[in-house]
């Protein structure tokens, strides 16, 4: 019974990971596309005096991408090292 009860656990462990992996990838993927728009639109309005709202955007992504691209590099570093073992 109590084997029963922690092999469902950790299986629903392991689904509720890899679905929280996958969401990780699509929000990062959302920002660095997001990203990439601001930038463009920053670089081609050309007023370097103002911080323009599209240059400000592209500053504040900045703060979400680093942590999911760490978070996209652990789960890249897991899923090889359980194909190497």
């Amino acid at each position: 019974m109590i084997t029963t009860v922690t092999t469902v656990t950790t299986m629903a462990n392991v689904a509720m990971a890899y679905g929280f992996g996958i969401l990780a990838t699509l929000v990062l993927i959302g920002l660095l596309i997001a990203k990439e728009l601001s930038g463009a639109a920053a670089a081609s309005s050309g007023s370097s005096r103002e911080l323009s709202f599209a240059a400000s955007l592209d500053k504040v992504l900045n703060v979400a991408v680093m942590p999911l691209l760490i978070v996209f590099a652990a789960i890249v570093v897991d899923k090889v090292t359980k194909i190497l073992r």
